[in-house]
């Protein structure tokens, strides 16, 4: 399917918002999910796009994709913020500890925190991509 930046898609009772965040392709899409559910609790998933040198061929330079993957980076945290997201899925099992948090939630007593909600993790992530790539664009260019 061609996506269109902020298009939804309902699945059942879940709506996944999709948001175009060029960097690693110029098609690689990010996204929104709700509501998640945990009881009676609900949440707002984010998975942002990723990134990796095998999107090079898209781009006339490394430093292109890098600034607007910093770009899509600072405008997806607006967007996943403004949305309340409080769920951060990643695309790479290394990078959100999602074996380690599954494991957890075999041990989670009734009324503790579920280990895959945390609003900051998803701001952090989002900011960690932003300031990686700012510094490496500033790296390269000998600032």
């Amino acid at each position: 399917m061609v996506v269109t930046d902020g298009q939804k898609l309902t699945l059942g009772d879940v709506t996944v918002t999709l948001y175009v965040s060029p960097g690693h392709t110029p098609g690689t899409v990010s996204m929104l999910i709700s509501p998640l559910k945990d009881g009676n609790q609900r949440h707002v998933g984010s998975v942002f796009g990723g990134r990796s040198a095998g999107g090079l061929q898209y781009y006339k330079t490394e430093a292109e994709s890098m600034t607007l993957w910093s770009a899509s980076a600072k405008r997806y945290k607006a967007i996943a913020e403004s949305a309340g997201a409080d769920v951060f899925l990643s695309p790479h099992d290394s990078w959100d500890k999602i074996l380690d948090k599954l494991n957890a939630l075999k041990f989670r007593q009734p009324g503790r925190p579920h280990p895959l909600v945390s609003k900051s993790a998803v701001s952090r992530y989002q900011t960690m991509i932003s300031e990686c790539m700012d510094a490496q664009l500033a790296w390269r260019a000998g600032k």
